[in-house]
């Protein structure tokens, strides 16, 4: 009984050793070559985020006069007025919109005013100024002018904000509500690493809650951009904006944060539940819900309070949405149309155009992407789209 007992202990101490060493290995050798920061995630969340900080506190100014972008106080991050950026091919004009034209306070008799929202979708992403979708438009159709508000990273609530605190004219024929499709997650985040481990410098914003059928806003808590980063250095930006923040619970216990095999399998959790198709599909989720709500007060702002014409949602498309349309023949996000459809809100799905681009395209032909969003030709194909679903709506 004694031998059984000492073998038992000895295969016990055995197995103990080799899930120890096998922890230790995959937390040396696995976890640090993953290409997704693996939890539990926090205040930093991969080395350019560190970085980043690390240049922040370097700074003499909180916000130095360079760069594209700025702190905003309400919207989380905006652009700096008559910024020029990437070698020159893209401008900000004085208003801190996208290009380097001035509109008048009001368009001229007879001149069509299109005002395009959303995120770096809209705002082009990628490419010079001329070659934005929102330009595209512009110049090719006469008597037509198109402001784009249009700001990397925004979620649809950020673009919501902006659309209704910018001056754009009393007179707006049309309002034009960008959707890329990853917005479904930005929607109910406040922190972006939490949401997008990867991005490569941290962002607050802020974000609407749907409570009893309206939407409450939960603004940002910091009034500048020291404020935000000290927050960041220190660790509290978490804590400060805990409230309403979807993607804080960790997939990872405290306790078990040292463990590699707890964080791999916490990562396989955490990256599953941030899957597009599965928060499109789930119409019962905060993430589905909150966004539709988001949709249908964007759309009932831009004409009941602003008089626009039309307010379509135009939906975006990522490559991945594209080639799982290609493949499957499916669009994951088929219950955001039919809800919209529900709700009578318009909606111009550019996957169809876009797909049927890519069918078309001949070898030596441009891609529709570039690195990661539409390339000039893919911008040219979204021009043709809306030009093509506003023109006859605006006869009618």
């Amino acid at each position: 009984m004694r031998r059984r007992t000492l073998v038992a202990l000895a295969l016990a101490l055995a197995t103990l050793l080799a899930l120890l060493l096998l922890d230790g290995a995959i937390s040396l050798l696995v976890l640090p070559r993953t290409w997704r920061p693996a939890p539990p995630f926090g205040a930093i969340t991969n080395p350019e985020q560190r970085r980043w900080l690390e240049e922040q506190l370097a700074s003499a100014a909180a916000d130095p006069a360079t760069g594209l972008g700025r702190f905003d106080p309400v919207l989380g991050w905006s652009f700096r007025p008559l910024a020029v950026g990437r070698g020159g091919t893209v401008h900000i004009n004085s208003r801190g919109w996208r290009g380097a034209r001035e509109y008048a306070a009001e368009p001229a008799p007879g001149v069509v005013r299109i005002v395009a929202c959303g995120d770096s979708f809209t705002f082009g992403e990628e490419v010079a100024d001329e070659d934005a979708w929102t330009a595209r438009l512009e110049s090719g159709w006469p008597d037509v002018e198109v402001i784009n508000l249009g700001v990397g990273g925004y979620g649809t609530d950020q673009a919501f904000l902006r659309f209704q605190a910018e001056d754009v004219g009393a007179r707006i024929d049309v309002v034009l509500i960008g959707l890329l499709l990853e917005n479904i997650g930005r929607n109910v985040n406040r922190y972006r690493p939490l949401w997008f481990p990867r991005t490569p410098s941290p962002a607050a914003k802020p974000r609407f809650l749907r409570e009893d059928g309206t939407l409450r806003l939960l603004e940002l808590p910091f009034a500048t951009q020291a404020e935000f980063v000290a927050a960041v250095a220190s660790g509290e930006v978490c804590a400060r904006l805990a409230e309403g923040e979807f993607w804080s619970d960790e997939p990872v216990p405290a306790w078990l944060a040292w463990s590699g095999i707890a964080r791999l399998v916490g990562m396989r959790r955490a990256y599953a539940a941030r899957e597009l198709p599965r928060l499109w599909r789930d119409v019962d989720g905060e993430p589905f819900r909150v966004t539709l709500a988001l949709l249908a007060a964007f759309h009932r702002h831009a004409i009941e309070a602003r008089g626009a014409r039309l307010a379509p949602v135009l939906v975006f498309p990522t490559r991945e949405d594209l080639a799982g349309l290609a493949e499957t023949g499916e669009r994951t996000w088929n219950p955001l149309l039919d809800a919209l459809a529900a709700q009578g809100i318009d909606c111009l799905d550019l996957s169809a155009s876009l797909a049927d681009a890519d069918r078309a395209r001949a070898p030596g032909d441009p891609p529709l992407y570039g690195a990661s969003h539409l390339s000039p030709r893919g911008n040219e194909v979204v021009a043709r789209a809306v030009r093509a679903w506003v023109e006859p709506r605006l006869g009618e």
